[in-house]
């Protein structure tokens, strides 16, 4: 049996917007340029305002999962964080307009 001499996986990920989708490009772009291992290589990019698009290209099947988890843990996190940021946000407003017993602390 043959064993893969290359392996490319292109992942496109929808935001609500090009401010989330930036934030989590810059989030991990420390992490593609300083990439851990020399087998996969990692190019990331927004097309189309909201779609971040993340191409890993890797020496074999093992190192591609590798990197694919660690860059979908990587811009789940940031993700959580954009999250947990416009939640506090909207609690702020809510507080501002006088309606503190709407939010349950």
């Amino acid at each position: 049996m043959k064993s893969l001499e290359f392996v490319k996986t292109k992942i496109k990920i929808e935001f609500e917007n090009y401010k989330d989708a930036d934030v989590v490009l810059r989030s991990i772009s420390p992490e593609i340029l300083t990439a851990p291992s020399e087998r996969s290589s990692i190019r990331a990019d927004i097309e189309n305002g909201n779609v971040l698009r993340i191409i890993i290209n890797s020496e074999d099947a093992s190192s591609l999962r590798a990197s694919l988890n660690s860059f979908l843990r990587w811009m789940r996190l940031s993700y959580d964080v954009i999250k947990l940021k416009k939640s506090k946000l909207d609690k702020d407003v809510v507080k501002r307009k006088g309606l503190k017993k709407l939010i349950k602390n």
